[in-house]
């Protein structure tokens, strides 16, 4: 049999060998080509022989491949990868793992000790080059300033709840709109005693960027529902205030290099709010001054400088270095209306490899009436204003992406009682 009949007839075998026929089926064709004269039985042994060899390879690189391309979400021209859905193969899925000793100690309760978690998930899709949809879930309950997890209740199921649901157009280079419930596009230095970080923004916003030799520009804004009241009837003085609270944001700034290593932000962050006066707001602290009706007495618009300078300073034990601060001040109100804070942080810009460390210290400072009491820090004092601040932080790595963090909080009120509290965080952080 000459060589072109035997490459036809082992290609044909090697087709019928990768599909789902049975093996017996390849047999029963081997046996057929025989009885017709097409093959002779010794060239037929050979054949199939060779023929399984060549498919059992075959499959053991298909499925090498596809392992391959599974892992490294490349694309790959394999059989079962390219059966994947497009939309998985342009997923990305990150998260973290907090597990936490806590113990807290003010003057007017007892001590508390106690155990934490929290597990963040969140996947982001790219739809097509212009726009992604992203969304995660979190441990915790409803409160938008906590998804940490206490131990407790005899070994019960926490529940896990909705923590980002969002989409973004890239309209432009310079330019991303982003809609639905996101991560706070604000730049805060430092851990900003004005917001926590576990609060996510709803409605939408925009971010823009440009750079301009050594300076880079930035502009942060947002337009952010508080609330949503069914009652629009305004007429009954009763009532109070329901129109819905909204707040508007803008945050322009900016970044200039100062050197190859030394570096100098800023920002001015303007907050405006709509509805808030005589409103009430959920997952208050309590702090705000309030009317004769139980409602919010003032507005919160105001105004926020923020700075912070930086050097790298090419020290193999302590790379980098900064120093930051924030003056808030409430545009609406002429008493108690003010806050500042500033801090120092010392190690590595981020610790995310073994053997990397940052230290910090921070102290704050924020009056009554400076700012909504909805959004502080929930970790000093719950989140309250009216309070001072004084917080150590260190943080190393022990394994690349894990890391062994401690915060200590001394924090008081400014005016009223005096019921100071002191509270210890202990923590293993793994991200993924």
């Amino acid at each position: 049999m000459n060589k072109k009949t035997v490459l036809t007839v082992v290609m044909a075998l090697l087709f019928v060998w990768q599909s789902p026929a049975p093996a017996g089926e390849v047999d029963i064709l081997v046996k057929k080509l025989v009885e017709k004269g097409v093959l002779n039985q010794q060239d037929a042994d050979v054949i199939l022989q060779e023929t399984k060899a060549e498919a059992a390879k075959e499959r053991t690189e298909t499925i090498a491949a596809t392992k391959e391309a599974l892992m490294t979400g490349k694309d790959a021209p394999f059989v079962l990868a390219e059966a994947i859905p497009a939309w998985i193969r342009n997923t990305t899925i990150k998260g973290d793992f907090r597990l936490r000793y806590q113990y807290t100690d003010r003057d007017s309760t007892s001590e508390r000790n106690r155990g934490r978690y929290r597990l963040r998930i969140a996947a982001i899709t790219k739809v097509n080059e212009k726009v992604d949809v992203g969304f995660g879930f979190a441990t915790g309950g409803s409160n938008p300033r906590s998804a940490v997890q206490d131990m407790n209740n005899s070994f019960d199921k926490p529940e896990i709840r909705l923590d980002l649901a969002y989409a973004t157009y890239k309209a432009f280079k310079w330019l991303t709109l982003t809609g639905g419930k996101f991560q706070n596009p604000l730049w805060l230095p430092g851990d900003s005693y004005l917001w926590d970080s576990d609060i996510r923004p709803e409605g939408v916003s925009a971010v823009m960027n440009h750079k301009a030799g050594e300076v880079e520009l930035f502009m942060n804004s947002g337009f952010w529902i508080l609330d949503e009241n069914n009652n629009q009837d305004t007429k009954d003085p009763k009532a109070g205030n329901k129109s819905d609270p909204l707040m508007w944001v803008v945050q322009p700034g900016y970044k200039v290099n100062l050197g190859k290593r030394a570096y100098f932000k800023n920002a001015l962050t303007l907050y405006e709010f709509i509805n808030v006066e005589g409103a009430v707001l959920d997952y208050t602290s309590k702090s705000n001054t309030l009317g004769t009706d139980k409602t919010l007495k003032y507005d919160y618009d105001a105004a926020v400088l923020s700075g912070e300078l930086g050097y790298r300073t090419g020290f193999l034990l302590m790379p980098f270095a900064a120093v930051y601060g924030e003056y808030i001040n409430n545009r609406r109100v002429s008493s108690a209306d003010s806050g500042h804070a500033f801090g120092l942080k010392l190690g590595h810009e981020k610790v995310v490899k073994r053997h990397q460390w940052q230290a910090g210290l921070h102290y704050n400072r924020l009056e009554r009436d400076a700012w909504l009491d909805i959004f502080p820090d929930a970790d000093t004092y719950g989140g309250q204003t009216n309070v001072e601040a004084y917080i150590l932080r260190l943080t190393y790595g022990l394994m690349d992406n894990v890391d062994f963090t401690t915060n200590f909080y001394h924090s008081s009120p400014l005016s009223g009682p005096d019921d100071e509290e002191e509270n210890l965080h202990v923590e293993l952080n793994f991200k993924f």
